[in-house]
């Protein structure tokens, strides 16, 4: 099982890795970075296995050399979020302080290890292999795991943040709302935490030791294929967004007393009798064209007389719409589907979900108590 297993996982790994190498779609620096972490992975598991099964008794001089790079998947991850969320998002100079406990672990334990006589090591991969390993090893993993979850940690703000921002300017989300980006990361925190309970499971017993390593393997195998899975149904998903997002506060804006009269009689006006809402990719530009503001402007006077973010206002007004539709409609063939798209919707989900947020029942529900 588990030779098959490993075999499989790391020959998908090393797939998808030349695959994102190769690839002329999407944002070549985006690419490279994920391509680089799934290669990482590939090596990390392939050199556990060596490991694993006594290789390096044989070669101890051939032990640990990828052993530091595990200080770079934290700042891989990150910056590979960033330059999904960030159209013009470049690695600067600056940068490359990130580096620095990556340089400094594989100098100081490269020059510990190999300095070390022959003899030695092999009692140092004697150890590994039959998990008799010192404190300063377990607490060494504490220090590398930390490391990866602190860069986690970031890259889960920021897509958390680009949502946000999001809804501050587009009525429907789609392929923009990362779902995909989000599922990795959370994929990633999860397979940290089953490898950080199988690091420590010598300590606790050794009979579950080759069953934690099956279970690790599966679920990489899991989180692969579902990668892979989202990608043939979204092939734009490693494209990343189009859009720039900008950080904007409303402290220095100047909107006055008589523009928020104005501006909600015109938005009012203009939501009751043109009805743009119906209209699936409706943004805060194109709305703040059509009532003479500016989209900082507008934005502010949704956020703070409507009390809403531009999202949740335009598909307010299009659940409003559907249930209007649902009730009034004469023709006894209209299906919940058509509702859905006369009203500006394009994703059954999140027409179901908003709808039954704004109501308390889903579209389908709400029809059949008419």
């Amino acid at each position: 099982m588990l030779n098959i297993l490993s075999t499989i996982v790391i020959f998908q790994l090393l797939l998808l890795a030349v695959f994102l190498f190769t690839v002329n779609k999407g944002k070549p620096a985006s690419n490279k970075l994920l391509a680089i972490f799934f290669l990482w992975l590939a090596f990390n598991l392939g050199d556990g296995l060596l490991s694993y099964y006594g290789f390096y008794n044989k070669f101890p001089q051939l032990a640990h050399l990828e052993d530091g790079f595990v200080f770079l998947v934290g700042p891989i991850l990150y910056f590979y979020t960033r330059s999904i969320i960030y159209r013009r998002f470049k690695l600067a100079p600056k940068n490359i302080i990130h580096l620095v406990p990556f340089a400094v672990f594989t100098i100081l334990f490269q020059l510990f290890y190999h300095l070390q006589p022959e003899e030695f090591q092999k009692v140092i991969q004697s150890a590994i292999q039959q998990q008799q390993l010192p404190a300063g090893f377990y607490f060494s993993i504490v220090v590398v795991y930390a490391h990866i979850v602190a860069y986690l940690y970031y890259a889960y703000r920021d897509i958390v943040y680009y949502r946000g921002q999001l809804r501050e300017k587009f009525s429907h989300l789609g392929r923009r709302n990362l779902d995909w980006l989000m599922f990795m990361i959370v994929s990633v925190g999860i397979l940290l935490l089953l490898s950080f309970v199988y690091s420590f499971l010598p300590l606790a017993t050794r009979t579950l030791f080759n069953s934690g390593l099956i279970v690790l393997m599966g679920f990489i195998f899991g989180f692969i294929n579902t990668i892979v899975w989202k990608a043939l149904k979204q092939p734009g998903i490693f494209s990343g967004v189009d859009d720039e997002l900008k950080k904007e506060k409303y402290a220095g804006s100047t909107l006055s007393e008589a523009e928020r009269r104005d501006g909600c009689l015109r938005l009012d006006n203009l939501m009751t009798l043109e009805k743009p809402y119906l209209r699936a990719d409706f943004t805060l530009e194109q709305l703040a064209a059509k009532t003479s503001m500016t989209p900082k402007k507008l934005s502010q006077l949704i956020n703070e007389n409507y009390h809403q973010n531009f999202f949740d206002f335009i598909n307010s007004f299009r659940i409003l719409e559907a249930q209007r539709l649902l009730k009034e409609s004469t023709d006894a063939k209209l299906t919940v589907l058509e509702v859905m798209y006369q009203t500006g919707f394009n994703s059954k989900s999140s027409f179901n979900t908003l709808f039954k947020k704004k109501t308390g029942q889903t579209p389908t529900e709400f029809k059949k108590t008419l």
